[in-house]
C-alpha cells in the first residue's frame, strides 16, 4: 500500500502542473492542433511504457482483450475532449476542484460494486475531502465572471464522471487478473491512430501545423506520465484510498493558479483547502 501511496503522491505532481501547462497552452494554441499534440504524446509515452515493461505485446493483438479495455480506453478519450473545454473556457481555480471530486463517484463504485471494505475513519475523510472540493466549485462559481462559466462548468462535471468510470473500469480489469502494460498497448494504438487523425483534418482544412516547441511539450507531457502512476497505484491499491490522495491535485492546482495564472481565492476556498490537505494527510497515514 505504501508504492501506491507515493505513486498517488507523484500524480498529485504530475497533473497539477499538467493542468497548468495545459490551461496556460490552451490560451495559445488552436484545439486541432492541441489534440494533435496532446494524443501524440500521450501515445508516445504509452507505448515506451509497453516496450519497457513488455515488449513482447507488439507482436500480437487480441481482439477480446481489446473489447475489454475498450471501456477505459474510450472513457479516457472522451475526458481529454471534456478537459480541454473545461480549462480552455472557464478559470482553473474553478474547473480544477469539480473535475477532482471524482472521488465522490469511485468510492461508491468501490464500495458498493468492487465490495472494497474501507473502515469508517477512510470513509468520513473521504466525504470530507470532496465535499470541501464542491465547496471550492461552488464558491469559486460565484466569483466567475466568465461569459463561458455554466459550460466549463458542464465539461468540468463529465470530465469528472468520465474519470470516475474509467478508474472503477480499470480496477476491475486488474481485479481479474488482466495486465496493466496490455492496457497500455492498446492506449497507446488508439491514442496514435487518434493523432493521426487530427492530422489529417488538419491539412483536410488547409490549416497551420504549428512547430513543436516548449509549451507544446510541457502542456503535453505530464499529465500522460501522471496517468501512468495512477494506473500504476490502483492496481497496488484500492480505489477507495488512491482516489482521494490524487484528488489532491487540485489543492496544488489552485496554488499555482494563484503564484502562476494570478488567480484570486477567498477565505472560504483557503479554509476548504487546508480541510482537504489535513484529510488527506490523515487517509495516507491510516491508510499505511
Amino acid at each position: 500500500m505504501l508504492i501506491s501511496i507515493i505513486l498517488s503522491l507523484l500524480v498529485v505532481l504530475l497533473w497539477s502542473y499538467g493542468d497548468i501547462n495545459y490551461s496556460k497552452l490552451s490560451s495559445k494554441l488552436d484545439k486541432i492542433n492541441i489534440y494533435f499534440y496532446q494524443y501524440l504524446v500521450k501515445s508516445l509515452i504509452y507505448l515506451l511504457f509497453t516496450i519497457i515493461f513488455n515488449v513482447s505485446l507488439f507482436t500480437s493483438f487480441n481482439i477480446i482483450h481489446f473489447l475489454i479495455f475498450s471501456p477505459v480506453i474510450f472513457c479516457d478519450l472522451a475526458a481529454s475532449i471534456a478537459i480541454y473545454y473545461a480549462v480552455s473556457k472557464g478559470k482553473l481555480s474553478i474547473v480544477s476542484p469539480i473535475m477532482a471530486s471524482y472521488p465522490m463517484v469511485t468510492i461508491y463504485l468501490g464500495i458498493t460494486i468492487l465490495h472494497e471494505k474501507p473502515s469508517f475513519i477512510s470513509i468520513l475523510l473521504s466525504m470530507i475531502i470532496t465535499v470541501c472540493i464542491i465547496i471550492l466549485s461552488r464558491t469559486s462559481s460565484k466569483n466567475s465572471n466568465h461569459k463561458a462559466h455554466k459550460r466549463s462548468i458542464i465539461y468540468a462535471i463529465i470530465y469528472m464522471f468520465l474519470i470516475a468510470f474509467s478508474t472503477y473500469f480499470e480496477k476491475d480489469i486488474y481485479n481479474n487478473n488482466l495486465s496493466i502494460y496490455e492496457l497500455y498497448y492498446y492506449k497507446g494504438l488508439v491514442y496514435l491512430l487518434t493523432s493521426l487523425g487530427f492530422l489529417g483534418i488538419l491539412f483536410f482544412k488547409k490549416e497551420k501545423l504549428h512547430k513543436l516547441n516548449k509549451d507544446i511539450i510541457k502542456g503535453s507531457i505530464l499529465t500522460p506520465i501522471g496517468n501512468v502512476f495512477y494506473s500504476l497505484a490502483i492496481r497496488l491499491g484500492d480505489i477507495i484510498y488512491i482516489s482521494p490522495i490524487t484528488s489532491m491535485y487540485s489543492i496544488l492546482t489552485n496554488y499555482l493558479s494563484v503564484n502562476i495564472l494570478k488567480e484570486k481565492l477567498s477565505i472560504i476556498e483557503r479554509i476548504s483547502i487546508s480541510l482537504i490537505l489535513l484529510s488527506t494527510i490523515l487517509l495516507i497515514i491510516i491508510s499505511i
